[in-house]
């Protein structure tokens, strides 16, 4: 199991997602089961701490805007 997909079912990760590397980018939404896009709004959000993108994912943030389209 990959790094992301470990820290991606966590509840309290605290790993942090590199956006400045596009390939950590896709294998984070991936595991997060979202899109790239929902990803970067998330992290403009919260900050690139995995913890809080999946609360603010979880919280109808971005991903509740996908769900609409």
């Amino acid at each position: 199991m990959s790094l992301e997909n470990q820290a991606a079912q966590s509840s309290a990760s605290q790993e942090e997602i590199n956006v400045d590397d596009r390939a950590a980018v896709q294998r984070w939404s991936k595991a997060l089961g979202t899109t790239d896009e929902a990803l970067m709004g998330a992290v403009q959000a919260v900050g690139t701490r995995v913890d809080k993108i999946k609360d603010y994912l979880g919280a109808g943030g971005m991903a509740g805007d996908q769900e609409d389209a």
